[in-house]
């Protein structure tokens, strides 16, 4: 029995990421119902620097490295991130815990009239400030203008219905966790666009000498998300790269199997590569690694160059 009586949850400040917290804390309190659970409000560097493309800053965790910062310091237990903000490589006496069960991994196209990718115009400007997106659509359509933005889901809408874009792109995982309703058909299948790594999945941390707290946190992990997105990450990990980087991969998890596609790209010429693995579960971060090594010798001779 734990005798814990308390967690002090730490979050951004933004709607989405106060949303999935709490719908998170709800997932924690059903398996400790003897817990209570306090959220606090941490903004992060991200948050506030909202007229920079995040390709500019010149590292990474933009949206963790506070709420880490207030792990550390005791101010609070736990941190939930959205996982595809969170770098390779965190602080020494911190540690992801726990993954729940992962949201929807694809990407929505939105338009004002509901129209596809493949109806759009040419030349159309599509709203997006993810390298990874504008490599692979670019391969879709040559045609594309992309253009930068920033801001949280109800703002990047309201730009769009104010006529600064034709069209932008958001993740389905944040559209359904805060209710928002769109059309099927503005899903974009994996197989046109790979998701970010760790997309649509939540990770929440906490000190790793905190064995009561981790043993809470345990109650609430995903085991076939945990393992996916361990694939994933250490796919990232030994690229060297993240979310400011024309890369993605995806895994999925199918009993004691893992497949996983990825792909590498150059945001200059738009060049990617694509490989894959199926591999059993337990040796998926070996092959992830391996994954990577590979797509990397692969882009030295392609003269690929995925470093911004």
């Amino acid at each position: 029995m734990t005798s814990k009586k308390k967690i002090v949850v730490a979050t951004r400040p933004s709607l989405l990421a106060y949303t999935q917290t709490m719908q998170t804390v709800e997932l924690l309190q059903k398996a400790n119902p003897d817990i209570e659970f306090e959220v606090k409000k941490f903004s992060t560097q991200g948050d506030r620097v909202l007229n920079r493309s995040l390709t500019e800053f010149g590292t990474t965790g933009l949206f963790v490295k506070e709420l880490e910062h207030a792990l550390l310091e005791g101010e609070a237990d736990i941190a939930v991130h959205s996982l595809k903000d969170v770098p390779s490589f965190h602080p020494a006496g911190l540690k992801l815990v726990a993954y729940p069960e992962r949201e929807d991994v694809r990407d929505i196209f939105l338009t004002k009239d509901g129209k596809t990718l493949e109806e759009m115009p040419a030349g159309f400007i599509l709203g997006t400030g993810s390298p990874r997106r504008r490599v692979q659509l670019a391969n879709v359509r040559d045609d594309i203008e992309f253009k930068e933005i920033r801001g949280n889901i109800d703002t990047r809408i309201q730009k769009l219905h104010d006529g600064e874009y034709d069209a932008i792109i958001l993740a389905a995982a944040g559209l359904n966790r805060l209710g928002k309703e769109f059309n099927e058909s503005a899903f974009i299948d994996v197989d046109q666009c790979i998701p970010a790594i760790g997309q649509g999945a939540i990770a929440i941390e906490c000190r790793s000498d905190d064995a009561e707290t981790i043993s809470i946190l345990e109650k609430v992990n995903h085991k076939a998300t945990e393992l996916a997105v361990l694939a994933e990450r250490a796919f990232m990990a030994e690229i060297e790269g993240g979310c400011k980087f024309p890369l993605a991969a995806h895994a999925v998890v199918d009993g004691k199997h893992l497949n996983m596609i990825a792909i590498v790209g150059d945001l200059k010429t738009n060049q990617y590569i694509t490989e894959g693995i199926e591999v059993s579960v337990d040796e998926s971060v070996a092959k992830s690694k391996e994954l990577a090594s590979k797509m990397k010798e692969i882009c030295k001779e392609k003269g690929i160059n995925f470093y911004l």
